[in-house]
C-alpha cells in the first residue's frame, strides 16, 4: 500500500530531486526506478513477500532506497539500531527471523558478527565489500511491480526497549505509513520545494515517518550519516535547507552557537519531539529563530511515531494562542486521544492519567507477544504507559514518561 505511494510519487514529481547528500543526487524517477529493481534484486535473491530483511546502517540515501525496496516488493523491513550491542542485535535478527541483512561500510563490523550468528543474505549498501551482494548489483536486476499489499498487511517491525520483558517488535501495517505520512505532510507543510535535512536516524520511526511525508508530499530529502554539531549549521546554510528535524539535545547544542541564526537564513520550520523541552529552550530558540516556524510532535514507536502535534500558531508567547509552550499538543487528523485512570476510567479535564489512543497508524501488536500485546491495547485502546493532563483545548501536557524514549544527542 505505502509501496503504491512510492510509485505515484515517481509520476507526479518524478524530474524533481527525491535524495541527495554529499553532492549526490537522485530525480524521484531515478530513484523510484532503483528501488523497483532493487526489489527484483531482492527476489532474485530469494527474498520472498513476508520475509524480514534488516538494515543495519547509518542515514544515506542508500539506506532509504533499500527499506523502500522492501516495502515495494512486499517484504517486512526490519531496522536495527545501530547502538545496540551486537548481542541485542543478534536476539532481535533471531526473533524476527530475519532471512537478508543491508549494512553500510561503517556498521560492517557489527553486521559481520551478527551474520556469522545467522545465516542470512549479505547486502552491502556500497560496492566493493569482499564476498557479499552489493545494493548496485541488486539494482542492476529487472524492475518489479509492486506487491499488492491491503491497509493492514505487516510492513515493518520496529524493535522498542520496554521497561520490563526485554525488547519487544513493534508491528507496524503498512496503511500505518500512508497514513502517518499524509499526516506529517500536512502538519509540516512539506510541499514541492521543500529541503527537510534530517537529523533523527531512519533505524527510528522518529526518521522513518518524516521521510514517509517527505515521500509523498514530493520535498527533496538530505541525509547526513551522523549528527556532528560544529559542522551541521554549516550544512544547513550550505544546502539551503528549509526543514529541520532535531530533538531537544540537538536543539541545545546548536542555539548558542556562532552562525546559528546566519544558518537559519531559509529556514522555514523547526520540527522537534521524541523527548521532553523545556519551555526555557523553546523560548531562546524561538527569540534566535524569529522567522522559523515551530511544530512539536509526541509519539511512540506503537503509533507509528506520532499522535499530537503542537501546531506553529501555538508557538507564540503573547495573544489568544498563547499559554500553550508547556503542552505536547493535541490529537492528529488521524487520532484519538483520552486520558483513563488506572482502571481505564476516563478521567476529565484538568486529572492526571495515563495517556491511551485509537489510531489507524496504532500498531497491529508486539511480534511474538499475544499476551503483552493484549495488555498495551485493553479495550482497543493503546496504553501509552505516559502520564498527561488534558485542558478544555484538547492540548496534552505530559506529566511523567513511564516508556522509553529515544533520545539522540
Amino acid at each position: 500500500m505505502f509501496a503504491q505511494a512510492i510509485a505515484r510519487s515517481a509520476q507526479v514529481y518524478g524530474s524533481a530531486i527525491a535524495v541527495q547528500s554529499r553532492g549526490r543526487s537522485w530525480t524521484y524517477a531515478e530513484f523510484t526506478e532503483r528501488v523497483a529493481r532493487t526489489a527484483g534484486g531482492l527476489a532474485g535473491a530469494g527474498v520472498q513477500p513476508g520475509d524480514r530483511v534488516a538494515v543495519l546502517a547509518a542515514n544515506s540515501p542508500e539506506h532509504l532506497l533499500a527499506m523502500y525496496a522492501i516495502l515495494w516488493m512486499g517484504a517486512v523491513l526490519l531496522p536495527i539500531n545501530t547502538r545496540l550491542s551486537v548481542e541485542e542485535m543478534q536476539v532481535i535478527a533471531a526473533e524476527a527471523e530475519a532471512v537478508a541483512l543491508f549494512s553500510d561500510a561503517a556498521n560492517r563490523a557489527s553486521a559481520e558478527r551478527l551474520l556469522s550468528a545467522r545465516g542470512m543474505t549479505s547486502i552491502a549498501l556500497e560496492d566493493g565489500a569482499v564476498g557479499t551482494l552489493s545494493l548496485q548489483a541488486l539494482a542492476l536486476a529487472p524492475a518489479i511491480d509492486t506487491a499488492t499489499c491491503a491497509a493492514s498487511d505487516l510492513a515493518a517491525i520496529y524493535y522498542t526497549g520496554g521497561t520490563t520483558g526485554g525488547p519487544k517488535g513493534v508491528m507496524t501495517a503498512s496503511g500505518a505509513f500512508l497514513d502517518q505520512g499524509l499526516v506529517l505532510k500536512q502538519e509540516l507543510a512539506i510541499e514541492p520545494g521543500t529541503v527537510f535535512l534530517h537529523a533523527p536516524p531512519l533505524f527510528h520511526l522518529a526518521g522513518t515517518g518524516i521521510a514517509h511525508g517527505c515521500t509523498v508530499g514530493g520535498a527533496t530529502q538530505v541525509f547526513l550519516p551522523e549528527f556532528a554539531p560544529h559542522s551541521f549549521l554549516d550544512d544547513v546554510a550550505q544546502i539551503k535547507a528549509t526543514h529541520l528535524s532535531l530533538v531537544p539535545t540537538m536543539i541545545a547544542d546548536l542555539v548558542e552557537r556562532p552562525g546559528f541564526q546566519a544558518a537559519m537564513a531559509a529556514v522555514k520550520r523547526i520540527v522537534y519531539g521524541t523527548s521532553p523541552i523545556t519551555e526555557d529552550l523553546l523560548r531562546r530558540v524561538m527569540d534566535k529563530a524569529p522567522g522559523v516556524e515551530f511544530t512539536q510532535i509526541y509519539g511512540q514507536t506503537e503509533c507509528a511515531g506520532s499522535c499530537l502535534f503542537l501546531p506553529p500558531e501555538r508557538h507564540v508567547l503573547s495573544g489568544p494562542n498563547a499559554g500553550k509552550l508547556a503542552s505536547a499538543g493535541r490529537a492528529s487528523a488521524i487520532s484519538e486521544v483520552r486520558i483513563h485512570a488506572p482502571d481505564d476510567r476516563v478521567l476529565p479535564v484538568g486529572e492526571a492519567g495515563e495517556i491511551v489512543l485509537r489510531a489507524t497508524a496504532v500498531m497491529l501488536g508486539y511480534w511474538k507477544k499475544p499476551e503483552v500485546t493484549a495488555e498495551a491495547m485493553r479495550g482497543g485502546w493503546l496504553h501509552t504507559g505516559d502520564v498527561g493532563i488534558m485542558d478544555a483545548d484538547g492540548f496534552v501536557r505530559i506529566v511523567d514518561r513511564l516508556k522509553d524514549m529515544i533520545v539522540t544527542g
